[in-house]
């Protein structure tokens, strides 16, 4: 009896020796964590202990378990490695969160027979991410905004699927196949919320913008469709065809056309678009020509933007805008007046030139918007909410491409400069799209990555919030 009794003390103090080496021993090494404009900071105290080989910097939406008994942290949680025991500190600037805002860090020093992992820092951010998977490579490049419901909605065209994000509950609601791909439009139709697709310059779709039940679709012959406009449950449709540009209108509760009206006849090469002011009963008819004169061997560009009133659902008369700042005929290299000739959704202002002067159709005066950080700005109106969004140009002019300007309207005075919430790149393989928009008093800051491996896509939307004042 006595000896069994020390084969088993015996046994027990070998698993207990094996147990202690393969368990992390604790130590002084303290994580801390800060919030800086959404870029986490960890810091933590210096190596002291010898046989360093890294350290191993792990991310998570939920608390992250010590590695015990061989079971290191999910790899896949792994956001950084740090090969150099004098580094004290990482930037996490492409922050994962969970649906309620909160990220936890902790990182694990691997010396040369243990690990030391450190304490767990947890932090609570004005935002959230979600994750989803699709299959094969995801080359999705379109993500539209509908802030009236503060929804977003995601096209993946590498799988034929569309997702909506309610950003307010901060959760996916819906994900469902698509057999057609184009450009989304979300609007508030005489009260209810639609989402249109207009593909392949032929077809026009309409969708229920939260269930996104299909409800009907108008087909244009030709496929001479160039850009379109609903407002009251009448739709306008900017077509052109043979040199002819037309708005044909559609009565949206028979899908039936009950008018066309030739707006404009070209004579050369064109490029043209159509907007709607939406509280002011107003069509917006912008083009663009260019001619060659093969004598002087110039182009001569000539751009143009005329309002339509809407009468009785119907466009009306029509008057050009006219302002010294806009319209200018020019010679080559003179074009870039057209890209930037932009009507506010509401239709009350138009921007003339890439220079930052918005005409204001109430006076017919002029604001400028340019400044110091911004020189060459591009404008964002709202499409609800008294401020517009002032952002630099991607190519030229801006001296912090992450600053940008807050106007109240309609004083046009500057009201804020504040910085994206985006990160400035995206560290690791994959790609990324971003962009930011203003939903009333809230900067709305989102990012979609997508990360490939064996054939699958994990895509992750990560979306901050931030207050103007």
């Amino acid at each position: 009896m006595a000896k069994h009794y020390l084969v088993i003390v015996f046994l027990l103090l070998l698993i207990g020796i094996s147990c202690k080496k393969e368990m992390p021993v604790s130590s002084n090494f303290e994580l801390s964590a800060s919030n800086e404009n959404n870029t986490v900071v960890l810091n933590w105290t210096p190596v002291s202990l010898s046989g360093f080989k890294s350290i191993n910097v792990y991310r998570s939406v939920s608390p992250i378990p010590d590695p015990l008994f061989n079971r290191p942290i999910d790899a896949t949680l792994l956001v950084g490695t740090i090969s150099d025991k004098t580094i004290t500190t990482f930037r996490d600037s492409n922050v994962v969160m969970g649906s309620g805002g909160m990220v936890y860090y902790k990182i694990v020093l691997n010396l040369e027979n243990r690990v030391v992992p450190s304490n767990q820092e947890e932090l609570s951010l004005d935002g959230f991410s979600v994750s989803y998977n699709s299959p094969g490579f995801n080359n999705s490049g379109q993500i539209t905004t509908f802030p009236e419901k503060n929804l977003m909605y995601i096209i993946n065209s590498n799988g034929s699927s569309l997702s909506v994000i309610d950003y307010s509950q901060k959760k996916l609601i819906k994900t469902v196949s698509f057999s057609q791909y184009g450009n989304l439009f979300p609007i508030m139709n005489s009260g209810k919320a639609e989402l249109f697709m207009m593909s392949n310059y032929l077809t026009i779709s309409c969708y229920d913008a939260l269930t996104l039940a299909a409800k009907y679709s108008i087909s244009v012959p030709s496929g001479s469709i160039r850009d379109f406009r609903v407002q009251d449950n009448y739709m306008y449709v900017l077509t052109v065809y043979n040199n002819s540009a037309k708005i044909r209108t559609y009565d949206l509760s028979s899908q039936m056309m009950v008018n066309e009206k030739t707006i404009y006849i070209f004579s050369n090469s064109t490029t043209c678009n159509l907007y709607i002011g939406t509280q002011s009963n107003k069509l917006f008819f912008k083009y663009y020509t260019y001619l060659y004169n093969s004598q002087t061997g110039n182009y001569t560009y000539k751009n143009a933007c005329v309002k339509y009133n809407i009468v009785n659902h119907l466009p009306g008369d029509s008057v050009v805008i006219s302002h010294p700042l806009m319209n200018k005929d020019s010679l080559s290299g003179g074009s870039s007046n057209y890209y930037y000739i932009q009507p506010s959704p509401d239709g009350n202002y138009i921007t003339c030139n890439n220079y930052g002067d918005i005409l204001s159709l109430a006076d017919n005066s002029i604001h400028n918007i340019s400044s110091g950080n911004i020189l060459n700005p591009m404008v964002v109106y709202p499409n609800v909410g008294s401020y517009l969004l002032v952002k630099p140009n991607n190519s030229s002019g801006g001296i912090n491409f992450n600053l940008m300007d807050v106007y109240s309207l309609p004083n046009f005075n500057l009201v804020t400069s504040i910085k994206s919430s985006n990160p400035a790149i995206f560290q690791g393989s994959g790609s990324m799209i971003k962009d930011d928009f203003l939903d009333n008093d809230s900067l709305v800051s989102y990012n979609l990555k997508h990360m490939f491996a064996n054939n699958q896509t994990t895509s992750v939307l990560t979306v901050f919030f931030k207050k103007i004042n």
